[in-house]
């Protein structure tokens, strides 16, 4: 039992929530949006390495208690979360390196699209505004790839106005249809930067009732002339 303490005490780590893994991963792809790939690359090194770490000890454990035994299979549940969480940021950091990086004179809003049960969604509009004061701007909108993905370049006269440096974006997504499946309208990203990352999942529920533009009736929208 003392050897069991032991490995007890020494396990690697924390367990950790997969929500907070999802949470963790969204947040290293916003600052990737900007810094590029890198960061991903480095923490998926150091997952590689916790993960290894991880198997060594419940293989230890196993050997010695079993493969049954508590600390054996809560070390081997941590093991395959890191493991799935290295492939997700792999598949990520492959996805972003792929995204156009906006010259001196683009912006560029990026991101993917999944349903509720985390599928990339492809074939949906996605569209870019920046909210005014009285009326919103379209700075683009397209359509999701075969993979859930989608990007929109605009430029700084899509969006500037006076006492207006930086655009405050929110983005809108429907299907081929016209209906309104998700919005940040009440979620504005303020002073957004040139390169800004969504990850939007889909909920069950439908958004509001919405006009022929996929935007709800309270928007009001200029299209600026290019």
């Amino acid at each position: 039992m003392a050897q069991n303490q032991q490995f007890s005490s020494q396990n690697p780590g924390p367990q950790i929530d997969p929500t907070q893994l999802q949470n963790l991963l969204q947040s290293m792809m916003q600052q990737s949006a900007t810094v590029g790939g890198s960061a991903l690359d480095t923490f998926s090194q150091l997952q590689e390495r916790r993960a290894a770490r991880l198997a060594d000890a419940a293989k230890a454990i196993s050997d010695n208690f079993g493969k049954k035994h508590p600390d054996a299979v809560a070390l081997q549940t941590l093991t395959d979360t890191t493991n799935e969480f290295k492939s997700q940021m792999d598949s990520q950091a492959t996805r972003l390196k792929s995204w156009p990086k906006p010259r001196s004179n683009e912006w560029i809003v990026f991101g993917t699209v999944t349903d509720t049960q985390d599928n990339l969604v492809s074939g949906l509009t996605v569209r870019v505004f920046d909210k005014d004061r009285k009326f919103d701007d379209l700075l683009g909108e397209t359509n999701t790839d075969e993979n859930g993905a989608f990007s929109i370049v605009y430029h700084e006269r899509d969006f500037k106005e006076t006492g207006e440096n930086l655009p405050d974006l929110y983005v809108m997504v429907s299907d081929a249809a016209g209906k309104l499946l998700y919005s940040t309208r009440d979620q504005v990203r303020f002073e957004a930067g040139k390169s800004e990352y969504f990850a939007i999942q889909l909920s069950k529920r439908s958004a509001k009732t919405q006009n022929k533009t996929g935007a709800d009736d309270t928007t009001k929208i200029s299209r600026k002339k290019k």
